[in-house]
């Protein structure tokens, strides 16, 4: 993982539907396919994964995954669950036909994918590397929170030490999953 300090100023935080963060975290998932409108610019920072539990749809999951639904379809009442940061590795275009190369890498299905985002735009593929926190927060979910937003400043600052941040997949294996999302793209 990329040097981070370690920082009391808020982290940028994406929002993400949980089932996603979640498959994330466990290394399902190494990719996020994102509309380039939710993320103008290139992303070239490390931030917080921010779990989102609205607008959550069990038919847009791989049968294989729909597990990941099932297990963050409902919020917490204790708070949101901060658990892991990523950082973009590579970034790539792609049609939303080149969505069913992709699939193995994301538990979304090509069509789901097609159903959040329009099928006719550009989309925009991060690779991301993701590590866990070794102290998880709850934090409470505040109205600026919510909405149809990708990226909030969390109110209150998310401590990460990176020395305690612990990637969710080893260096051989993310190298053999950045080689694959590459192959799959040429």
């Amino acid at each position: 993982m990329r040097s981070i300090e370690s920082t009391t100023d808020p982290m940028p935080a994406l929002k993400e539907r949980a089932g996603v963060v979640n498959a994330l975290i466990d290394g399902a998932q190494t990719v996020l396919v994102r509309h380039p409108t939710l993320d103008p610019g290139e992303i070239d920072e490390p931030f917080v994964l921010y779990p989102a539990y609205s607008h959550q749809k069990p038919a847009r999951y791989q049968a294989s995954y729909e597990d990941y639904y099932h297990r963050a379809s409902a919020k917490p009442d204790a708070g949101v669950p901060i658990r892991a940061i990523a950082d973009v590795r590579e970034e790539y275009t792609v049609s939303s036909d080149d969505l069913a190369t992709l699939a193995r890498h994301y538990v979304y299905t090509p069509d789901g994918l097609r159903d959040k985002f329009d099928p006719d735009d550009e989309l925009r593929v991060l690779l991301l590397r993701v590590s866990t926190l070794e102290s998880p927060r709850l934090i409470e979910e505040r109205g600026s929170y919510r909405g149809c937003r990708a990226w909030i400043d969390l109110a209150e600052a998310v401590q990460i030490d990176p020395e305690a941040a612990t990637p969710v997949l080893d260096d051989a294996t993310f190298a053999e999953r950045k080689a694959a999302v590459r192959d799959a793209l040429e």
